[in-house]
């Protein structure tokens, strides 16, 4: 199975943050390291979540809202993220891959955009939504 890429643009009240982020088909929400969802300025909730790596790494942080996130040109207004400190060796296996080493993203993020990942090609592919 390939990995997935897709390029997105987090951008909060402050700056933005561009670059080609990997798709984690295993991670329920996206995840932004805690220093450039400070940097660009996300809205923190105050609600803690904690999620569990393929590794079996816990990542614990903090749900914020991002103004605009865009996947593939695709915009999500005031999108949850999960904002979590990134480990150096995260970030180090993420360069490895050529991907943005602060942002990883979701699966639900990336089904609320309209697109489903293809392993094949490695890049996000739309599809249309559906109204159930």
């Amino acid at each position: 199975m390939g990995i997935v890429r897709a390029k997105v643009v987090l951008r909060g009240s402050k700056g933005s943050r561009e670059g080609a982020a990997l798709v984690d088909t295993g991670a329920a929400m996206t995840v932004v390291d805690r220093d450039v969802a400070d940097a660009v300025d996300v809205m923190y909730t105050g609600k803690r979540r904690t999620l569990m790596s393929a590794t079996g790494h816990r990542l614990e942080g903090e749900v914020a809202i991002v103004r605009e996130l865009s996947i593939e040109e695709e915009v999500l207004d005031y999108e949850k993220v999960l904002a979590v400190r990134l480990s150096e060796e995260v970030k180090k296996a993420l360069r490895k891959l050529d991907v943005d080493d602060s942002i990883i993203i979701g699966i639900t993020t990336i089904e609320l955009a309209g697109f489903i990942p293809d392993t094949n090609t490695g890049k996000l592919r739309k599809i249309e939504t559906f109204l159930f």
